[in-house]
C-alpha cells in the first residue's frame, strides 16, 4: 500500500531572510503519524502538515487562521462574522473535522489532491509518481510531456510544459519531491514549497515515514 506525507510551508515577503529561511527548514523533515489515528483501510493513506510561517514564528494554517479570527474581533472589523455564536460553533467543527481528516485518512488515487502530483497505480503493487508544472505561480517548469500525444490526459496536446515520471515504487520503495512556487495576486506576493514524502509499505505503521528515502525528485527554485 502507499502511504504519503504532504509538508506544506506559506510565507510571505518579510519572511525571506535567511534567518527565516533555516527556521523553514526545521518543518520539512518527515513526522510520525499520531498515535490516534486508525491505520486500518483502503486506498492511499494521506496525512497533511500545512504552515504558515509570518512575523518570526510557523504556525500550522489552521492556527493561523483562527488567530487572524480573533484580531479581527479585538479590532471590531470581523464582528459580523465571529460575533455570532452560531457561526464560531459551525467554524470550529468544520476546523476540527479538518484538523483530523489531515492527520491521516484514506483516499482514492484520483482523489489525493496533491498540487503538481499525479499517483497511477500498476499491477503488482507498484506505483507511478509524476510531477508536472499546473500553471500555479513562477517559475513556470518546461520541459517534456509524457502525456502530448495521450487521448484524455489533462496535458495532452500541450507541448513544452514539464510532465514527467519522478519515480516508481516497488514495494519497500521510498521517494520523496520537493518543489516551490512564487504566487501573486493583485495586492500581494507569496511563496509556497512542498515537500511530499511517498512510502510503498507492505506495513502501515506510525513511524512510516522516518526512514532514508530510496529516490528523491526536485523542482526547487531560487525564489530569492
Amino acid at each position: 500500500m502507499l502511504a504519503i506525507l504532504q509538508i506544506k510551508m506559506e510565507w510571505t515577503k518579510d519572511s525571506r531572510t535567511l534567518t527565516a529561511s533555516r527556521q523553514r527548514q526545521e518543518y520539512y523533515k518527515p513526522v510520525m503519524i499520531e498515535n490516534d489515528v486508525s491505520l486500518s483501510g483502503n486506498g492511499i493513506f494521506l496525512k497533511k502538515c500545512n504552515y504558515l510561517q509570518q512575523n518570526g514564528s510557523v504556525l500550522y494554517d489552521v492556527e493561523a487562521s483562527e488567530k487572524l479570527d480573533r484580531q479581527l474581533y479585538e479590532e471590531n472589523i470581523g464582528v459580523a462574522f465571529t460575533g455570532r455564536k452560531e457561526h464560531e460553533q459551525k467554524m470550529a467543527l468544520y476546523r476540527n473535522t479538518r484538523i483530523r481528516r489531515e492527520k491521516g485518512a484514506f483516499y482514492s488515487p484520483d482523489k489525493i489532491d496533491i498540487p503538481c502530483v499525479k499517483i497511477i497505480e500498476k499491477s503488482g503493487g507498484i506505483y507511478r509518481v509524476k510531477w508536472f508544472d499546473d500553471g500555479r505561480g513562477m517559475p513556470k517548469r518546461r520541459g517534456g510531456n509524457e502525456d502530448l500525444y495521450v487521448k484524455g490526459e489533462k496535458l495532452t496536446g500541450c507541448p513544452n510544459t514539464l510532465n514527467e515520471t519522478a519515480f516508481v515504487l516497488g514495494e519497500g520503495e521510498s521517494g520523496v519531491l520537493r518543489y516551490n512556487f512564487r504566487l501573486l495576486s493583485y495586492d500581494e506576493q507569496w511563496y509556497e514549497c512542498y515537500y511530499v514524502y511517498i512510502v510503498n509499505t507492505k506495513e502501515l505503521l506510525h513511524d512510516v515515514f522516518v526512514r532514508e528515502y530510496t529516490y528523491e525528485y526536485s523542482q526547487l527554485a531560487d525564489l530569492f
